[in-house]
């Protein structure tokens, strides 16, 4: 498994609903996408649940890192980088990921979370996933992720939620505006997810 995340920043008086357009338009090219458990076309409006500027993200777990390859040099990513150019694509080792029961994502926060030096992985992993847990859960838990990035040393926690987007102090807030998740009901149906 892996997480990925890129993020374009976009001018204060960009018109966000274009951007609802693309997501809800291009996501549905993503509702099949072998390899994905999930993609979340996502958005932060300036000024609207604290957010500093506008931005269009895109959030993944890829079952397959091969798969994720895959479309980075391939003809989808391609469309990114016409669109908005070429983006500092952020990646993260899964260490932990629940299912919850809510179906309908409408928000995403983030949470980045600095390791120490002289952290006891093993126990962290363990806090993370007994947390994460709790997070599954909450009844408007769609999914929540924590991942470990190796070269800052750095977690980060996402969950999705079928609530409408609410100010988040702890990190980012972004309204959903298409999950597509072609692996997410497997895995729930497979309840096979170990990390």
């Amino acid at each position: 498994m892996l997480i990925k995340q890129y993020e374009h920043r976009l001018p204060s008086n960009y018109d966000m609903n274009q951007i609802r357009d693309r997501g809800r338009t291009r996501g549905a090219l993503w509702n099949n996408a072998e390899g994905l458990v999930f993609k979340a076309f996502a958005l932060r409006e300036r000024a609207r649940s604290d957010a500093p500027n506008n931005a269009y993200t895109s959030v993944y777990l890829w079952l397959d890192e091969g798969a994720a390859g895959k479309f980075v040099t391939g003809t989808g990513f391609k469309h990114v980088l016409e669109s908005f150019g070429r983006p500092e694509i952020e990646l993260w080792l899964p260490i932990d990921f629940r299912i919850g029961t809510a179906k309908e994502a409408r928000s995403l926060y983030r949470e980045d979370i600095p390791v120490k030096e002289d952290a006891d992985l093993e126990a962290l992993k363990q806090t993370e996933a007994a947390r994460n847990e709790r997070i599954g859960t909450r009844p408007d838990t769609v999914a929540s992720l924590v991942g470990l990035d190796v070269q800052s040393w750095r977690l980060v926690r996402f969950t999705l939620s079928s609530e409408p987007l609410r100010p988040f102090d702890e990190g980012k807030g972004y309204e959903i505006v298409h999950l597509a998740a072609p692996g997410l009901a497997k895995l729930a149906a497979d309840k096979a997810v170990t990390l």
